[in-house]
């Protein structure tokens, strides 16, 4: 391919010496009406229309590669360049702008290359005119889906995944941030098996309401366009950064909690950018920790860009340095970050689904476990046959989405705690789907398997949807203090009795669980109050004590005094001692006289949630067949 460029210098130009007979001379038509450039000798001259030499550098260069970046949005072309002068060859990459401007000669050639004044747009015409037999090619340098040749492939570090298996024609170039993304496909059907189940496992790490929206994340992510970000919460040592490791092996093996690829440390400009290269995969951002200094302010803000950006699929428009307008970059990765506290603001929370993480809930030995199985590579190996599996009917795949979507979201769970919730929790929900109809067809799980599993992720989407309410509402500590005892219920972490301390009617609702064996119920976590009909009673210390335990990041900024007076403002409590001018009312309760705070049990209950039966320890992983290893 060769560049013509319409520039005639002038015939006034600095005569040059003529060219003696044993000179090396290569010589190409005229690039434009009474101009010829020639390389005699490793140095470019032109020659005008009245036969004139002309000397425009010193040393000779020729484009040897058009290579076209494809990020899927704005792509670039970078030429790749050899020179030589005195005698030294070099090589080297050009953006076509950075190539047009002639500003690169000496950075690239060395102080000893010149160019000859008033030749500067001559010498660029004459390494295009001289450029012959260059190799074009295209380089994508993003992650995700593309459609090549009329087929469907994910794009990772590694290369490409397709229907077949992996496609060694396609060539891929990320950031250095992004170059752990690679994933392998298994060898085998059996192998392709071991890695599903190795995968599953990773739901016995932490209770269902912490592992299974994550999971699930992890393969929603895979198929792409998503609103929503989540965020791990939790204090120090409790295993968060591992957590969120173990999804993000799922995309590269190399990336355990040493090796993520970003964190909160880099600018907002920089996040947003690989969010966007990071398309249709999970991107781990790490570590959001304030330090309660002036700094804080900065974090806040770059948090808050990110997520809102991420929420709104939304990117900042940008000039170019020739004044021309860019396309804007917005993220394209499901974002999973970490952190100690939760970014403030209820606008940029609503945007995030908000997973907290206490000491004890994380199983160490079953950690240990999936991570060595993420070093093996076999979480990569589970998201590699899962790509194949999608890239072989894409496009379909994508309106099951969409329309299972809608579905799901029409059902309006979530929708009292914010409008945007319905659709996140129906993102997770058909993503998990998908994932498991893809399991069932590789004969990691059975049917009963499947069934099983789509139950438990309901359960805990539900729970999910409880214990954002606190996140909402934190701006009133009477509504975050109900909304934590809304959540130790549903998760098993509080209970209630009757008012003789016996199991209430309806105890699933109540913090009890069945057991398979007997059929009888026991109490899960500590007992906070006394139900009778549609009075409730809670135990003010201990509930008090159960909801700042709970709070975790986000501790209730009062003392229990000041939480009762925000009770009843707010119109939470049933009733109050007007006689003795006292929130706190005399009941007998399991026979003795106690002081409580006396509530409407309709207003800890959270059936409408369909959270009914979803009390749930941590999963007896080793007792379910889907987790155990494969013999085979």
């Amino acid at each position: 391919m060769n560049f013509r460029l319409v520039w005639v210098g002038s015939d006034d130009d600095p005569p040059a010496r003529r060219p003696a007979a044993e000179d090396n001379v290569a010589r190409v038509g005229p690039c434009a009406p009474g101009v010829m450039y020639e390389r005699q000798r490793n140095r470019m001259v032109r020659r005008n229309s009245r036969g004139k030499i002309i000397e425009v550098a010193n040393f000779c260069a020729r484009v040897v590669g058009d290579v076209l970046l494809d990020d899927d949005a704005e792509p670039r072309r970078e030429f790749i360049l050899e020179a030589e002068c005195g005698g030294r060859r070099t090589s080297f990459s050009l953006s076509a702008a950075e190539f047009g401007r002639m500003g690169w000669v000496l950075n690239k050639i060395g102080p000893e290359a010149i160019i000859y004044p008033g030749q500067q747009q001559h010498a660029r015409a004459a390494i295009q005119s001289l450029s012959d037999s260059m190799q074009q090619k295209r380089i994508f340098t993003h992650l995700g889906w593309r459609k090549h040749d009329g087929h469907w492939v994910y794009l990772h570090a590694g290369g490409a995944i397709g229907a077949q298996g992996p496609r060694g024609d396609l060539q891929v170039e990320l950031p250095g941030a992004l170059q752990h993304y690679k994933v392998r496909s298994p060898a085998d059907q059996q192998e392709q098996g071991n890695a599903v189940r190795a995968s599953l496992r990773c739901l016995s790490v932490a209770p269902d309401w912490i592992s299974l929206p994550l999971l699930a994340a992890v393969y929603r992510a895979a198929l792409g366009h998503v609103n929503f970000s989540l965020f791990l919460a939790g204090r120090t040592g409790v295993f968060k950064t591992a957590l969120a490791a173990l999804c993000q092996q799922h995309f590269g093996a190399a990336m355990d909690a040493r090796c993520l690829p970003a964190n909160f440390a880099s600018t907002g400009n920089s996040l947003t950018w690989l969010a966007f290269y990071a398309k249709d995969a999970l991107l781990v951002i790490d570590d959001f920790a304030p330090t309660g200094r002036h700094s804080d302010g900065e974090l806040q803000n770059i948090a808050e860009g990110l997520f809102r950006s991420s929420g709104n699929q939304q990117g900042r428009s940008r000039l170019s340095g020739d004044g021309q307008l860019r396309a804007p970059r917005p993220p394209r990765a499901l974002v999973l970050a970490t952190g100690e506290e939760v970014p403030s603001g209820q606008s940029i929370r609503a945007r995030l689904l908000i997973l907290e993480v206490r000491a004890g809930e994380v199983d160490r030995p079953m950690l240990d476990e999936c991570q060595r199985a993420g070093r093996e590579g076999r979480l990569a190996a589970s998201m590699a046959a899962f790509l194949g599996w999608i890239a072989a009917n894409y496009e379909e795949a994508q309106r099951r989405l969409q329309s299972r979507v809608l579905e799901i979201r029409s059902q309006g769970q979530g929708r009292a705690v914010h409008a945007r919730l319905p659709s996140a929790l129906a993102e997770l929900q058909t993503g998990w789907e998908m994932f498991l109809d893809f399991a069932l067809e590789a004969n990691a799980i059975n049917a009963t398997e499947k069934k099983d599993l789509e139950v438990r992720n309901e359960r805990a989407l539900g729970q999910l949807c409880i214990l954002q309410a606190a996140y909402q509402s934190a701006s009133d500590p009477g509504l975050r203090f109900v909304a934590r005892l809304q959540g130790a219920l549903a998760c098993g972490r509080a209970h209630v009795a009757d008012r003789h301390g016996n199991v209430p009617d309806q105890p699933e609702l109540w913090g009890w669980h069945r057991i398979p064996t007997s059929g009888g119920w026991i109490s899960r976590g500590v007992r906070i109050g006394w139900v009778e009909g549609s009075d409730l009673f809670l135990e003010p210390k201990a509930s008090y004590l159960l909801a700042q335990d709970l709070a975790g990041t986000e501790r209730l900024p009062v003392s229990e005094q000041s939480l009762r007076r925000s009770l009843r403002e707010r119109g939470l409590l049933a009733s109050v001692d007007a006689g003795r001018q006292m929130v706190l009312v005399r009941r007998t309760l399991e026979g003795s006289p106690r002081q409580v705070l006396h509530i409407k049990a309709s207003d800890l209950l959270v059936a409408n949630l369909q959270t009914s039966g979803a009390v749930f320890s941590k999963p007896a992983g080793r007792q379910r067949s889907i987790l155990k290893e494969n013999s085979a």
